[in-house]
């Protein structure tokens, strides 16, 4: 009776040949706006049970071909391919310097190796000029997207000296807001359906999805997601709401990155578990070639650190980091104490550089230390070459970039032995320490030694082609994931289904704003499709009276 049915085309399905079958997706009918979690979860199950439910079963996952009686499931596009179409999704853009705008920026440049030009997209958020104002350093802001795709790609071209790439690569925008509360951008409104390619990299999958409208699934719209996870919301969490928001906050991060993504890649092992059969850790960021050259040029001229000729100050030792009090600052401050009363009263110089909410209380808490702190305000990394030591002592990071950047330039690095540094632990001029002797020790060392040479099979571990090739392994299938759906089991499809049938309701604008979502709340209310369309009519409508004025 199948076959029958299949082969006059009935329903959903099609039938090409009589070995290979494909099956074809109708169009995705949104869910009824109150619907419940409960309700989302039974029909995603009957859904798959019956192989009815378009959203749960796209047709990438039963592509379905074989030989001599056996039916296998498809492998994925592999990254590697230059054949395929590449989406880069992430959280932040340029001129915020910070790692979710720079690393997935730099990942799609080269990306753009041996591919046509427009096959790659990067997707980052717009956000309107009030707050440009809040995040972007220096004042810079931009009166519309085009302005700032020509900030970006310029950047590319000369920062990056990647004028190839700058040519090929080709920048899009969602609409964002910034949240103050979170220090973030998230975005607003529908913007997944519009996006075209055969693979998706989300940077930062669960913080794309925390508040966003849910018109269409990742894995609905891309033949395959890979998730790259940054940031370790657990600790910020546990920081900043206490220890009760550390549960809810892993469960939705478990139910997002499944929900999301066919294979999650985890920068360090410090991040908590999402999906254990289709993760991985692996370092999938490089540094640009700015940092080698700020490196050689310094190894000749000496690390000399910066001077104030007005004052006769002194500095050898620096950080760079967002200035949010979770990144190490208090940490800072106590070890610096603790150096300057192991030395007899003799401390040492500090400059932090970088920009945030948080830079006002860390600039008064510095001067109430009586410690010797320079607040520098926004710096380029690649422009402080002559420091000779970079002292990072948070422990809330995944993988910090701007380590890898010190590493690069040939410094002496000082930061904790903790899981988001191993990657780190075994390059010569990085000192890591477990505890606050070693601390003392440890800056005592770098201060009056120089650093080791950097050596060529060093470099090339920092490099992004050694990235790219980390990430195209990281980003396969495994053996255990093919016999999952490639990455997506009954699981995860039944998860999006929650997800996107709870978000589209009158219940999932009241989460989001219960949870904090501040201007990204009332989402539904603002973009459901009734909403659009009358919006669409009251267009129509005023067009045609301009008309006939």
């Amino acid at each position: 009776k199948r076959t029958k049915y299949l082969q006059e085309g009935g329903g959903d399905y099609a039938c090409v040949g009589s070995v290979q079958l494909t099956f074809k997706s109708c169009p995705r009918q949104p869910f009824p706006a109150m619907r419940s979690l409960q309700l989302a979860l039974t029909v995603s199950w009957l859904g798959l049970v019956a192989g009815r439910l378009p959203s749960l079963t796209p047709p990438h996952v039963l592509g379905l071909r074989g030989g001599g009686g056996e039916v296998v499931l498809g492998a994925p596009p592999r990254i590697d391919d230059a054949s395929q179409r590449v989406t880069v999704v992430t959280t932040a853009s340029l001129p915020w310097m910070t790692g979710t705008a720079v690393n997935p920026l730099l990942r799609a440049a080269h990306l753009t190796t041996d591919r046509d030009a427009g096959a790659v997209t990067l997707l980052v958020p717009w956000v309107d000029e009030a707050d440009q104002r809040k995040i972007f350093p220096n004042n810079i802001t931009f009166a519309s997207k085009e302005e700032q795709r020509a900030y970006v790609l310029k950047w590319v071209e000369e920062s990056a000296n990647m004028p190839a790439a700058a040519r090929k690569l080709k920048v899009d925008f969602y609409e964002g807001k910034y949240n103050p509360s979170y220090g973030s951008i998230f975005s607003v409104g529908p913007y997944v359906e519009r996006e075209e390619g055969d693979i998706a990299i989300l940077e930062e999958p669960e913080h794309l999805s925390w508040y966003r409208y849910p018109e269409a699934g990742w894995m609905d719209k891309f033949e395959y997601v890979v998730g790259v996870m940054h940031t370790n919301y657990i600790i910020y969490a546990r920081q900043e709401r206490g220890l009760w928001a550390t549960g809810p906050i892993w469960l939705l991060n478990q139910m997002m990155c499944r929900a999301q993504c066919h294979k999650t890649i985890k920068l360090s092992g410090t991040l908590q578990k999402y999906a254990p059969w289709k993760e991985c850790v692996s370092n999938v960021h490089g540094v640009r070639e700015a940092f080698f050259d700020a490196g050689r040029a310094a190894s000749v001229a000496g690390f000399t650190g910066v001077s104030d000729p007005s004052t006769g100050r002194h500095a050898q030792c620096y950080f760079v980091s967002k200035q949010l009090w979770a990144k190490g600052y208090r940490l800072l401050f106590g070890l610096m104490e603790k150096y300057r009363k192991a030395m007899g009263g003799s401390g040492f110089a500090m400059d932090l550089y970088g920009s945030g909410p948080d830079s006002a209380s860390i600039a008064a808490r510095a001067k109430r230390s009586k410690l010797d702190i320079a607040m520098k305000g926004y710096a380029d990394h690649a422009k402080l070459g002559r420091y000779r030591v970079f002292i990072n002592p948070s422990i809330t990071e995944v993988l910090c970039t701007t380590v890898a950047e010190a590493l690069a330039m040939g410094k002496w690095v000082v930061c904790p032995k903790h899981p988001s540094n191993d990657f780190f632990a075994m390059f010569p001029n990085c000192l890591q320490y477990e505890s606050e002797a070693e601390f003392v020790a440890a800056v005592h060392w770098a201060l009056n030694h120089e650093p080791p040479p950097l050596l060529q099979e060093v470099r090339r571990e920092l490099s992004w082609e050694a990235a790219m090739g980390r990430l195209a392994q990281a980003a396969a299938p495994t053996e255990q994931m093919r016999g999952k759906g490639n990455g997506r089991s009954w699981l995860d499809r039944a998860l999006c289904a929650s997800y996107t049938g709870l978000g589209r309701s009158w219940a999932g604008d009241l989460i989001r704003y219960l949870s904090g979502g501040g201007a990204c709340a009332w989402q539904v209310t603002m973009y459901s499709p009734k909403k659009q369309g009358e919006a669409a009519c009251e267009g129509k409508e005023a067009a045609q009276q301009g008309g006939r004025g």
